[in-house]
């Protein structure tokens, strides 16, 4: 660790001790690198819990969603090349797989900004258990036309919505080793791990020693049903009177997750972010890379090529994170104005992953709490906001947010404004806050997470409210045949 860092070591620290005990981790291993150097590295916790092994930075983590930036720098370094476009078609590049639905004008830019229509499930067929879809008890996995024997499911027109889609990713990675007449696995050592020195990563997702154990806590009421409509029960105990040991899963497709690292090797690739990627693309197309690509509202969560951009605690901050089920979960976060990267290896697959993460950040940068404008709202908005708020057309791409949260109720209580959703963190009800001096529209729910999950509320030229925009890129439209239901 060098003594001349722009962190504060004891700060980090005592966060992440402090986080251990508090949510009850098993364990993490948190890196921040300047620049060139690794200016922190150290574990917290248990790597094994059973074994008494602790976390250590240099074991292994399996990274999950991270993976997809690495294959996109390799995408992008092909359209460099003239080997791709953007504008290739996917029926053109993958003329064996079989697209279903909206598929004529399904584009290499929708599949690198998750706006070609693909929801979490391949098909309808996969809709009620789209997760399982995801996940795989061999670790060989079959060509694509053989993977996806029915086509996937093109379920809105490419480049009108926006969901995240695991399988336009395996689609990526498909279309880069064609490319390369190569596997995956071989085009991201050559292009990314060897040129980086990441000589310890690979791409092929088999257990190992040295990788830390995932772990879970015991599943919700919400998690019990869903289980209970799949006809399956709560599996494991916890070892420590929290955390259950996962159950090993496979990645089914090896471009949407499956790199292992450690932060050493992590803290190659975010220096190299820093750097513009350090030679993978030229600096003009990593620029491109982090341009908002699908933006709907820039006080919001956005998205670059692959990249999830964002401000935080006044920084503006790039990154993507990893969750693999069974317990494992990854941060990467690059913050360019200060020359910094976090790395977060949580061997816990937990829903306060993202507060984590949250307080992680602010005790690297140093940062105040984030402070709400003390401000009223505004009667127009107490007025213009109750309504039930439903899901856009398409099943396939409405996956995550009905399981995150489903149909939203603004309602006004008493001179305040209360949002309600179906399930999840918010169905019991909560404050609806003003956000924006300047947008009396632009709202924070008041919960206990450090960084206030924030709303858009979208209107026409009537000045009627139609729609919200949420912070994790989901849409939501006035239903006015639904009544509130609290």
């Amino acid at each position: 660790m060098s003594s001349g860092s722009p962190i504060n070591p004891t700060l980090i620290s005592e966060t992440a001790n402090q986080l251990v005990e508090e949510f009850h981790l098993p364990g993490l291993a948190v890196g921040v690198v300047h620049g060139d150097e690794l200016v922190f590295s150290v574990g917290f916790g248990w790597a094994d819990i059973e074994s008494r092994r602790p976390q250590d930075p240099n074991l292994h983590q399996r990274i999950g969603s991270i993976t997809k930036t690495m294959v996109c720098l390799c995408a992008m370094a092909l359209v460099e090349e003239g080997r791709l476009s953007l504008e290739d078609r996917v029926a053109d590049l993958i003329p064996d797989l079989q697209l279903n639905g909206h598929g004529a004008n399904l584009k290499l830019w929708n599949l690198l900004t998750h706006t070609g229509g693909i929801g979490e499930a391949p098909t309808e067929a996969d809709i009620a258990d789209p997760l399982s879809v995801l996940w795989a008890d061999d670790p060989d996995i079959p060509p694509i036309p053989e993977k996806y024997p029915d086509g996937i499911t093109i379920d809105v027109e490419p480049g009108t919505k926006w969901h995240y889609a695991n399988h336009g990713w395996m689609l990526v990675g498909e279309i880069v080793a064609r490319a390369e007449n190569a596997t995956i696995e071989e085009v991201l050592n050559r292009r990314i791990f060897a040129p980086l020195g990441m000589t310890v990563t690979d791409n092929y997702d088999r257990p190992a020693d040295r990788l830390t154990t995932g772990y879970h806590h015991a599943p919700s009421h919400e998690d019990l049903d869903q289980l209970e409509f799949l006809g399956l029960g709560a599996s494991g105990e916890p070892v420590d009177g929290h955390n259950i040991r996962g159950a090993w899963v496979y990645v089914n497709g090896r471009a949407a997750g499956s790199v292992h690292s450690n932060i050493p090797d992590m803290a190659r690739y975010a220096s190299a972010l820093l750097k513009k990627s350090a030679g993978i693309v030229s600096p003009e197309t990593f620029d491109e890379m982090l341009k908002p690509q699908w933006c709907p509202d820039d006080r919001l969560l956005s998205l670059g090529l692959s990249f999830f951009r964002t401000t935080q605690f006044g920084e503006f901050v790039f990154g993507h994170g990893g969750g693999i089920a069974g317990g494992w979960n990854t941060d990467l976060s690059i913050i360019p104005g200060r020359n910094l990267g976090m790395m977060v290896h949580l061997n816990a697959s937990l829903d306060v992953s993202g507060e984590v993460y949250s307080r992680l950040l602010q005790a690297v940068l140093g940062a105040p709490d984030p402070v709400l404008p003390e401000i009223a709202l505004d009667p127009k908005v107490l007025t213009a906001a109750p309504g039930v708020y439903s899901m856009p057309a398409g099943k396939l791409t409405n996956s995550r947010p009905i399981r995150t949260h489903g149909r939203i109720q603004i309602t006004e209580e008493s001179g305040e404004l209360m949002l309600r959703s179906r399930r999840g963190p918010w169905r019991n009800g909560v404050r609806l806050l003003p956000a924006d001096e300047n947008d009396p529209f632009f709202l924070a729910l008041d919960t206990p997470s450090l960084q206030k999950p924030e709303i858009a509320l979208v209107m026409n030229d009537d000045g009627k409210v139609t729609g919200i925009r949420l912070s994790r890129l989901a849409w939501m439209v006035r239903d006015n045949s639904l009544t509130a239901w609290a």
